[in-house]
């Protein structure tokens, strides 16, 4: 990576980006590369920019599609609160806009369950299937315990000192053990600006119920995980409730996966799509 580049979506010249008008306010998204369509949806607090790294490694097969979900990245702020059902309507329209009939779709963390809802809601429009990130079914008590868990860091207040700045920079470092500092800073900086919209879209992903959808995938699927991610739990019980689902583990990975480890998830995408 040039050490002197920031965000790769700015500096790569084979991403072509855009707006999109939609109902759910003026959507940024980008694409690169030709071949089967490949649609990235980016993770709660976070932007496309999580993609970027894929794309030099991908782009000579696949034509990419990435794009900032409403409150994040450089899509507008919604009038109200999104939920799921909302996102994938966005996902959606950026793919009728690029007049692409059907696209594989991949989604981390939050982006995981609106991938889900695409491929339940648009069969039709869906090759295969990577979730990435994404746990098993958790018990209305562990949902709870997540819920306060958010609720309480995302209350904690900046300081002058900058004292709350730091202890989230603490977290991103446990979080990329492996990652050079720079690497880190892009995640980063990403959550720090979505702090600053009106919605936090783990809540919009937390009060989703994703049983039915994960029952009614009936195409491939693979089950991405970061052996270190500590966000993921019982990933492996969703090979008995989705049909067609198959599981792939980074030993090294953590929970920003494509930021930190973009070649070993390429040459994994890339083999779960072309076969």
């Amino acid at each position: 990576m040039n050490e002197k580049v920031l965000f790769q979506t700015t500096a790569n010249r084979q991403l072509k980006r855009g707006y999109l008008d939609t109902a759910n306010g003026q959507i940024h998204f980008g694409t690169a590369g030709e071949g089967p369509a490949l649609l990235l949806i980016h993770q709660s607090s976070s932007s496309m920019e999580e993609y970027a790294a894929l794309i030099p490694y991908l782009v000579n097969k696949y034509q990419l599609i990435i794009f900032d979900l409403p409150g994040h990245g450089l899509s507008s702020d919604p009038s109200s609160e999104p939920g799921v059902e909302e996102f994938t309507d966005v996902a959606l329209a950026v793919v009728k806009h690029l007049n692409i009939e059907k696209c594989s779709v991949l989604g981390h963390h939050g982006g995981a369950l609106m991938t889900m809802n695409f491929a339940f809601r648009f069969p039709e429009r869906t090759e295969k299937v990577i979730l990435s990130g994404t746990s098993g079914l958790k018990s209305e008590e562990e949902k709870k315990e997540f819920s306060k868990n958010l609720a309480s860091k995302k209350k904690v207040e900046l300081d002058k000192n900058g004292e709350s700045l730091l202890l989230a920079w603490q977290r991103y470092l446990a979080y990329m053990p492996e990652a050079h500092v720079k690497v880190v800073l892009r995640p980063f900086l990403n959550s720090v600006m979505t702090r600053m919209r009106p919605y936090d879209a783990h809540h919009a992903v937390l009060k989703w119920n994703r049983l039915t959808a994960l029952e009614n995938l009936n195409v491939p699927v693979l089950l991405l995980q970061g052996l270190l991610d500590e966000f993921v739990s019982n990933q492996e019980n969703l090979l008995d409730i989705i049909p067609k689902a198959e599981r792939q583990v980074i030993d090294n990975g953590g929970a920003f996966l494509f930021f930190d480890k973009p070649k070993e998830c390429a040459e994994i995408i890339d083999a779960f799509l072309s076969a």
